[in-house]
């Protein structure tokens, strides 16, 4: 069952209390944030920001269309094309466990946030496919991020739960058995996919190496404020899934 909780930015527990709701399938979403300095703060209750590449000193991405930008290699969230989902900063050694993400301004048209729970994927391709599933929990099945990035598998282990990692763009690179499967993997990833339209002042905050995210195409001025980070140490939230999960999460 996905939470839905509503923050009040004033209050010192609204982290806690949206990082309990996490703890049954890595994933709630949430209402209340009424500007950028609030989202830091609810941020700051939950996780050690993590700064990325494109993020401004505050630790915030803001997420828009940026024109050329999105051309550039592992860009393509600055452009209003579609996003497939996939896990954020896949190519580090250690990708971030959490990430926010916060609707400032909506579009005119489309640019639905898309999410797929890691533990269904696991699941239903267990059931499909069971080939495809090997294929990809294999170690060193997957270059992400280019020749500097990290040789790993889409499924992994760790601490005792499964963890996903995943992209598909020009910076992925697949071992040939789970090459010649990819069209298969893509159809279950399509019936997967869960569309959550977020309106403005609302968001979602999830366990980034258990759900996939992407969004649909937009039109319009769509900008989202997004920040990424690892659980304070008073703060719970498994980084995977048990394999034996019998229900996954549904939105």
């Amino acid at each position: 069952m996905i939470y839905h909780v509503r923050v009040d930015p004033h209050d010192s527990q609204a982290g806690t209390r949206l990082a309990a709701a996490l703890q049954g399938v890595g994933l709630a979403t949430f209402e209340g944030v009424t500007d950028r300095a609030s989202l830091l703060r609810l941020a700051g209750q939950v996780m050690h920001v993590w700064h990325h590449r494109d993020s401004e000193p505050d630790g915030v991405t803001a997420i828009g269309d940026r024109g050329e930008l999105a051309r550039r290699p592992g860009s393509a969230g600055f452009g209003r094309d579609e996003l497939t989902v996939h896990t954020e900063s896949s190519a580090e050694d250690q990708p971030p466990r959490l990430m926010l993400l916060f609707c400032a301004r909506g579009a005119a048209a489309g640019g639905e946030c898309r999410l797929v729970d890691g533990a269904r994927l696991h699941h239903e391709l267990a059931v499909r496919d069971p080939e495809l599933l090997a294929a990809l929990r294999t170690p060193r099945s997957v270059l992400f991020g280019g020749a500097a990035g990290h040789l790993g598998a889409v499924f992994a282990e760790h601490e005792g739960t499964t963890v996903v990692r995943f992209r598909l763009d020009d910076l992925a690179r697949f071992s040939p058995q789970v090459t010649r499967k990819l069209a298969s993997l893509q159809a279950v990833l399509r019936d997967l996919e869960t569309s959550v339209p977020l309106r403005p002042g609302h968001g979602y905050l999830l366990c980034n190496t258990r759900w996939l995210h992407g969004r649909a195409a937009f039109t319009g001025e769509r900008l989202m404020y997004r920040l990424l980070g690892n659980p304070l140490s008073a703060v719970e939230i498994p980084a995977g899934f048990a394999t034996s999960l019998a229900e996954p999460a549904t939105v």
